[in-house]
């Protein structure tokens, strides 16, 4: 097994990752993003199955998908992501009410033009120097959905330790055929989820955002 340096505690890891928003323009070492991905291919898998296939965007490939994002935005195109999604007005009441405290949380830091500002960062997409396009086979089992959400989440928090910022967001799929045309990936996966890398923009107002979690025991039910 590779030993990789230990950088930081778990705890402090964990309570230091935040969504990035926006980073800076200094690129990210190969090595640092082949390490991450080594750690995160320690996430439990179901039966082993490893489903996951992991492209990287980064140099001319990302600023032609960025681009192609930003020509595409001025249109106001709808986004058509192979993962299907639902509208806010759909999700369980817990559901819509985080989202609800979220963004209103999100106009209380950024002001008024919040959805401009954040709507500018996302055209960008984040100005990130790498972007990971997570993908899983078309005939995906739904538990390699959860082995997915664990394999980004062990990555996420791997480039944490290695003082990294990073963000998932629906932004990065949502036009697929702009990725597709600008990466080798096969008719027979789906494009899952896609994870920013880079290093943080502190200057940024959109990095100013917090998400608050909800009380434990709004979540936990304990039988003794």
């Amino acid at each position: 097994m590779i030993q990789l340096e230990e950088k930081m505690e778990t705890k402090n890891t964990i309570l230091n990752r935040h969504s990035t928003r926006y980073f800076t323009d200094q690129k990210v070492d190969l090595k640092d993003i082949k390490e991450i991905l080594i750690l995160a291919q320690a996430t439990p898998s179901w039966v082993n199955s490893q489903p996951e296939h992991i492209y990287l965007a980064t140099g001319q490939s990302l600023e032609t998908i960025r681009q192609r994002y930003l020509n595409r935005s001025k249109t106001a195109a709808h986004g058509k992501p192979e993962l299907p999604v639902k509208s806010r007005k759909d999700w369980s009441k817990q559901g819509q009410d985080n989202m609800a405290a979220w963004s209103d949380g999100v106009s209380e830091t950024l002001g008024s033009t919040w959805q401009d500002t954040m709507g500018s960062a996302a055209d960008k997409l984040y100005n990130a120097p790498a972007i990971l396009y997570l993908t899983l086979p078309k005939d995906y089992s739904l538990w390699s959905l959860y082995d997915l959400g664990a394999f980004g989440q062990t990555l996420m928090l791997s480039a944490t330790d290695r003082g990294l910022g990073s963000m998932t967001a629906y932004q990065l799929i949502k036009f697929p055929d702009i990725v597709r045309n600008n990466l080798p990936i096969s008719d027979d996966e789906v494009i899952i989820s896609g994870i920013a890398l880079g290093f943080r923009d502190n200057s940024a107002t959109v990095n100013k955002i917090n998400s608050n979690r909800q009380p434990l025991e709004q979540i936990l039910t304990i039988n003794n």
